[in-house]
């Protein structure tokens, strides 16, 4: 201890300086107090006021993590809120849905989820005629304008006010049947024959985990189990590499042993066909129709270590929106497995044309083959493929002059021909890929 006034070193004990004869001050143990007093009542006037302010919507429940450095992001794998943007939803993970709102009535909360539903669907009715409306890794997606359909895209198109920009919804595109696997969601009132349609949901967080909205009420999901849903049934992304089997491949034939399960005693000519570790695509026709093409959709599926083929959809080719139809009865097909043609503006000439006739005169004439009918034979007003029971294939274009017929050496010719000469949409269902 040092006196105050010369600064010598005195004992604990030293009423007074020995060299100066100050008296020796000490501290007033009820200050102490008062000082221990003061200090713990501040805290509590401090804690107070937080309490007050955040009842009356001053700060929020992030207050201190915003002071002191912390981070209320939620983890990678939840579904973001997918903005107005045609980026895959896993490119834009950094705008994260929150809660739907802090502390709105029921009433409040249906209200927001009603209008926005009916936004949605007034949406969906405004494009379906023209554009293919999709699930697209589990967002709701106009696949024609390569856009989610976001809150920001309906604020933009006036199907809701700006004041919903403000809530932190996402939209799906879900099929309920996908959803109840998990046994913490419960639909009470859905009819069965609905359980397999694609239905919008709105998402939003809550303490839990995910809540989805639909015309079929609201149910509640664990995160995990909405990002397991989303990476897996509904990401044509994770289903690998796309291969375009051939005659001497195995899964050739077992796609050409499907098709006959399905028509049974049919001679089947593969037209086009791609694959990939879940999924294919297959266009064919069968013997003595050879201008009636037919799509199948099918899934490849592990049983018990060996692959099994299974249709999933057929007569797409049919119908206005063959995406959609796709889409629906697999979420995850990728349509990059489909031919480069539009499949539902097949032309192809009938047997008793007058185009067809001039083909065979044309082989006749130039091959010396008269009186020798094709076993495979496809034709359209400027293209013909055909293919002999030996094996010799021939490809032939119409022009001003006539057709002109040449040999070729393997379907992939005929393809390369097609795919140089004709813009957009090749007519490569002519071919048969033998």
């Amino acid at each position: 201890m040092l006196c105050d006034k010369c600064h010598t070193a005195m004992d604990a004990g030293d009423k007074e300086c020995k060299s100066c004869g100050s008296p020796v001050r000490k501290l007033n143990r009820n200050w102490s107090k008062f000082a221990t007093i003061s200090v713990i009542t501040l805290i509590i006037a401090a804690f107070g006021a937080y309490i007050v302010l955040y009842n009356l919507d001053i700060i929020g429940p992030d207050f201190f993590d915003d002071i002191f450095g912390g981070s209320s992001a939620v983890e990678e794998q939840i579904p973001p809120d997918a903005g107005y943007t045609n980026q895959e939803p896993d490119e834009v993970a950094d705008s994260q849905g929150t809660e739907i709102t802090t502390r709105r009535t029921p009433e409040e909360q249906q209200a927001i989820l009603s209008t926005t539903l009916a936004a949605v669907e007034a949406y969906i009715r405004d494009f379906t005629p023209r554009n293919p409306i999709i699930s697209s890794t589990g967002y709701l997606h106009n696949a024609a304008l390569g856009e989610y359909i976001t809150i920001e895209l309906l604020v933009a198109q006036r199907h809701l006010d700006e004041e919903f920009l403000e809530e932190n919804i996402m939209i799906f595109y879900l099929r309920p049947m996908d959803l109840v696997r998990f046994e913490e969601v419960v639909f009470d009132s859905i009819p069965t024959g609905q359980m397999g349609f694609m239905t919008v949901f709105l998402g939003y967080e809550i303490p839990t985990g995910i809540a989805l909205y639909s015309r079929f009420g609201k149910q509640e999901i664990f995160r995990e189990n909405l990002s397991e849903l989303l990476l897996t049934d509904y990401n044509p992304n994770s289903n690998g590499e796309i291969l375009r089997p051939t005659q001497h491949d195995t899964v050739y034939q077992a796609v050409v042993d499907m098709i006959q399960r399905e028509l049974p005693q049919s001679e089947v000519f593969i037209r086009y066909l791609a694959v990939d570790n879940t999924h294919g695509f297959v266009a064919f026709s069968t013997a003595g129709n050879g201008h009636g093409i037919i799509n199948y959709i099918f899934a490849i599926e592990d049983e018990e270590g060996f692959a099994r083929f299974r249709v999933l959809a057929v007569g797409f080719e049919n119908t206005q929106q063959p995406k959609v139809a796709i889409n629906g009865a697999a979420p995850n097909f990728n349509f990059e497995l489909m031919p480069n043609y539009d499949i539902t503006s097949i032309s192809l000439l009938s047997l008793d044309s007058s185009e067809f006739a001039d083909v065979m005169e044309a082989m006749a004439m130039i091959h010396q083959i008269e009186g020798e009918l094709p076993a495979f034979m496809s034709v359209t007003p400027f293209f013909a493929y055909l293919v002999y029971e030996q094996g010799n294939m021939f490809f032939g274009q119409n022009s001003n002059d006539g057709w002109n017929i040449t040999p070729i050496g393997g379907w992939q010719v005929a393809e390369g021909i097609l795919s140089e000469n004709v813009a957009g949409n090749p007519p490569l269902y002519i071919i048969w890929q033998r």
